[in-house]
């Protein structure tokens, strides 16, 4: 059984284990906030992109179409087919930097946890180097 220490140490730890995991589950929420805005913002440029494109496909057919008759037509055509392209490629350059910056998922979570695992093996490392002092004297 453990003496009235021990519990006291014993509770102690779970108290302070139970203080770290809301820490860090707190962490891992607003990390989990900005996740869900960076996608948000990954999902409207992939729609742009799409809809740029979509319209370019569309002009490209009217452009084979009107080539086929003999007035000023297709530069018309043409100069929108090249103003949507454009706009494509603009949209997907966005798209492909906004995918690039983005930070791997609870990426400070994974640090903190690191630090804590380290605190507590140090932890560990220094009671034991003590009780081994102790056992010495």
């Amino acid at each position: 059984m453990l003496n009235s220490n021990s519990r006291s140490a014993f509770k102690r730890v779970v108290v302070s284990l139970l203080g770290m995991g809301q820490t860090r589950l707190e962490l891992a929420g607003v990390e989990l906030a900005q996740a869900r805005q960076s996608t948000v913002q990954t999902v409207l440029w992939s729609l742009l992109t799409a809809l740029a494109l979509a319209f370019a496909s569309l002009m490209i057919c009217v452009l084979v179409i009107v080539l086929a008759w003999d007035t000023y037509r297709y530069i018309a055509i043409a100069a929108c087919i090249a103003f949507y392209l454009v706009m494509g490629a603009y949209f997907y350059m966005k798209l492909k930097d906004t995918l690039a910056a983005q930070p791997p998922l609870f990426e400070a979570t994974i640090a903190e946890l690191g630090r804590d695992k380290q605190a507590v093996l140090n932890s560990l490392a220094a009671d034991a180097s003590a009780n081994s002092s102790r056992g010495q004297s």
